[in-house]
């Protein structure tokens, strides 16, 4: 039998190109579809199957097949462009495994999505100016030279995108909320969707989304509503009548609150005899709550328990009463 034999190398590169490529491709498009239906499609995959496999080939074809010399300014190009790839793919790949959400460590954000996106622009900014040194042949010092005045002119140009990338860099060092927590931030309440270089996305509870420039949250006093702890305390307002027994009132007010089951028992929920007010007695009372989230639906239940009970009780909940006079001059 007639043993087959390779007249170049270019043969064997040939094979691994028709053959290895379309394997690896398929193996990333195969892990990009069974993630999708989940969420969102990997990044990793993605990368791969779109921009390293249709460089990596064309590299391949025009160096070890077409024969072009790796000093080409082709050839450098290409691997430029494919080093830049690899990098966003390994960088992209370590945060998915160890730092994202779904992080095969903890299964939960380690690090914030700014934080995550600072760190990237860091890595590749700086492995890039070693790939462009390596591959054509330039002076780090006049290029980092470059670089520090370029960064002089475009800082001067971008001064908003750049306040809010330091403002979000700032409230990613201080941590005053992460994600999942609800905030308030003037008026606005809702909760923390995303936090990244600009802004942060914030959710309400009518379901809009609410973009938040870092530049604003810089400036505005920040009130989250998760911490210390997803505890939440609630205090409700109610006018009774002066003919009811505030001991009365305030056993009916606990009663209320105890059989409820969305309100913890611990800590017990507290009535209390807040003012007295020209037209009725203001009791409050205060309760705690499972998640701020919530907060809707137990003040609704709450609200029309006590409407109930008032009526069973035969308690009376007045309101403002005016008694106007008229008089008709014969």
């Amino acid at each position: 039998m007639e043993v087959l034999k390779f007249e170049n190398w270019s043969n064997i590169w040939g094979i691994i190109i028709l053959l290895g490529m379309p394997i690896l491709f398929g193996f990333a498009t195969m892990i990009y579809k069974r993630r999708k239906p989940k969420g969102h499609g990997l990044v990793p995959p993605q990368i791969i199957r779109l921009l390293l496999i249709p460089f990596l080939t064309t590299y391949l074809i025009i160096t070890k097949i077409i024969g072009i010399s790796t000093e080409h300014l082709g050839s450098k190009i290409l691997i430029t462009i494919i080093s830049l790839i690899l990098i966003s793919f390994l960088f992209n790949a370590i945060n998915y495994l160890f730092f994202s959400e779904n992080n095969i460590l903890t299964k939960k954000e380690i690090i914030p999505k700014l934080g995550r996106d600072v760190l990237h622009i860091i890595a590749i900014s700086i492995i890039s100016a070693c790939v462009l040194s390596r591959i054509w042949n330039l002076d780090l010092g006049n290029l980092l030279t470059a670089l520090g005045v370029s960064s002089l002119v475009i800082g001067l140009a971008l001064q908003e995108p750049l306040g809010n990338l330091f403002n979000g860099v700032s409230l990613l060092m201080a941590n005053p909320f992460k994600k999942g927590d609800w905030i308030k931030v003037g008026d606005e309440i809702g909760k923390v969707a995303e936090i990244n270089w600009r802004s942060v996305k914030v959710h309400t509870r009518l379901n809009e989304q609410i973009i938040l420039p870092n530049n604003m949250l810089g400036k505005e006093k920040i009130k989250n509503l998760s911490r210390p702890n997803k505890i939440h305390a609630e205090l409700l307002e109610f006018g009774f009548g002066y003919n009811d027994s505030p001991e009365k009132v305030k056993s009916i007010l606990l009663e209320v609150a105890k059989n409820n089951p969305n309100v913890l028992s611990e800590p017990l929920p507290i009535p209390i005899t807040i003012s007295l007010d020209d037209f009725a007695i203001t009791y409050g009372l205060k309760f705690y709550i499972k998640d701020y989230q919530d907060v809707i639906v137990v003040r609704d239940e709450i609200i029309t328990s006590v409407f109930n009970a008032a009526e069973e009780n035969q308690l009376t909940i007045p309101y403002p009463r005016q008694d106007i006079s008229i008089t008709m001059e014969k």
